[in-house]
């Protein structure tokens, strides 16, 4: 794997991270004016489905000196950027530098405090371009934007990715339902004591995926940044709460979550593809700061970037798993817009009863998998053309599928039964190791395909 130290290189923030695509040619300028409510989603989704480029957005309507960046992470081969690896290494990485927590460092100077807006002078409406993603959201919402909290009993802080809805000109409301910040506001509420948070956008992009990774409780997140960069992630202390947050980033709204307090929060279309709704507490603002020139970086929600984190997060941690007990699967992959409820993995000489025991393992104990499909390790199974051709060329309904009914479903799954039970279907696509001859896949020698590539991509850089 090419990961040495000496050959990985990582972006202290945002703007870095944006200069390394445009100089790939992996990001798109967009200057018409456009607004943020709807048009830049609608651009997102279209480029998300294209499989395209980032986006920067530097003509925003209503919001004048303000940039969007969108669609950052929607490919692995973004993401395989901001580790510093080839794409093929992307979910090693991820898995061996998540056990290798890193401290953060503490620094007096930021570029984050270059502008400061006093409690009585913020306007989130105002300052913030937040995006109305789709036609019936309630009001702008922030998707990208990682929160900060200390564990009110230990003081030990750490963050998660959480959606939170602009209110009004001081007030937000957090979806809250995932730890650790969840356990926090429990704390916090059990000991009658008020939730001190910062919500930072647009920091180091590493910051972000490790805001999304399953971690053990107690462990600060930041520690998981700091190993993905294989550096400490600088941070800086917030002036109105006492939390710290990335000195690398482009804005921070600091604030006070009342535990005792909730809202109507929603509607709002979620990465699951449905529209959503929930009471959920309420961040007052007591302060915001941002750059003199902020890039404001937006995640649409159901979106290629969506599919981009959640494959690399929970799918490396499934493909982990699986092998313990099943180590002839060779690779793991979550289909795009399934929101992780169906998973395609590849194996290797094992007999199909032993196939048939990891689709049925994959399917009981993830709540979240609906739908398993193996197939042989001659499938690249993130090319779909292949693994469909896989299901109609080696799959017999009566013989290769296995119903599991009554187990227990995805939360975000609207077709569940009343009692949270679901009817999950795992497809067998793998043929028998005696009639190999048969299913044999037809392929073109790989000189000849690395040539056929060499030349492609010369006639697309003339073009």
């Amino acid at each position: 794997m090419s990961d040495g130290r000496e050959s990985f290189s990582c972006f202290e923030d945002l703007n870095e991270f944006v200069d390394s695509l445009a100089h790939g040619n992996d990001l798109t300028y967009i200057s018409d004016e456009i607004s943020p409510r709807f048009e830049i989603g609608g651009l997102l989704k279209l480029l998300g489905e294209r499989e395209g480029p980032a986006a920067l957005f530097t003509n925003v309507a209503g919001f004048p000196g303000k940039v969007v960046a969108g669609n950052l992470l929607g490919h692995r081969r973004r993401l395989a950027q901001a580790f510093g690896v080839p794409a093929v290494d992307l979910a090693q990485a991820y898995l061996e530098r998540r056990e290798q927590r890193v401290p953060p460092a503490m620094v007096n100077r930021t570029a984050v405090k270059q502008v400061r807006f006093e409690k009585e002078n913020v306007n989130l409406l105002e300052i913030l371009p937040a995006l109305i993603h789709h036609e019936e959201d309630s009001s702008p919402y922030l998707t990208c934007a990682v929160t900060f909290a200390r564990d009110p009993e230990t003081g030990r802080q750490s963050m998660g990715l959480h959606r939170i809805q602009l209110q009004s000109e001081q007030q937000m409301a957090i979806c809250l339902v995932n730890p650790p910040l969840v356990n926090f506001l429990r704390t916090a509420r059990e000991m009658r004591r008020p939730l001190e948070v910062a919500v930072a956008i647009g920091p180091d992009p590493l910051v972000v995926v490790a805001s999304v990774s399953w971690c053990p409780e107690g462990t600060d997140k930041i520690e998981i940044a700091g190993g993905f960069r294989r550096r400490p992630v600088d941070m800086v202390s917030c002036e109105t709460v006492d939390v710290i947050v990335p000195a690398s980033s482009q804005f921070v709204i600091e604030g006070i979550i009342d535990p005792e307090t909730v809202v109507h929060e929603g509607m709002f279309g979620d990465s699951s593809g449905t529209y959503v709704e929930a009471m959920s507490p309420v961040i007052r603002v007591t302060g915001l700061s941002h750059r003199e020139n902020p890039v404001y970086q937006a995640l649409q929600p159901w979106s290629s970037e969506d599919d981009a984190l959640f494959s690399l997060c929970f799918g490396s941690d499934l493909l982990t798993n699986i092998r313990k007990n099943y180590p002839f699967v060779t690779d793991l992959d979550l289909m795009r817009g399934t929101v992780g409820g169906h998973v395609i993995f590849s194996v290797k000489d094992a007999p199909r009863p032993m196939i048939r025991s990891a689709i049925a393992a994959v399917l009981i104990h993830n709540p979240h998998v609906k739908m398993a499909i193996a197939v042989n390790d001659d499938i690249e199974i993130r090319n779909y053309r292949e693994l469909q051709w896989a299901v109609a060329t080696r799959v017999q309904a009566d013989r290769d599928l296995l119903l599991i009914p009554e187990v227990t479903g995805s939360t975000i799954d609207p077709s569940v039964s009343s009692d949270g039970s679901s009817c999950k279907i795992g497809i067998d696509a793998t043929f028998p190791k005696d009639k190999m001859s048969s299913f044999k896949k037809i392929r073109i020698p790989q000189e000849s395909s690395d040539r056929a590539l060499t030349i492609l991509e010369k006639v697309g850089t003339r073009q």
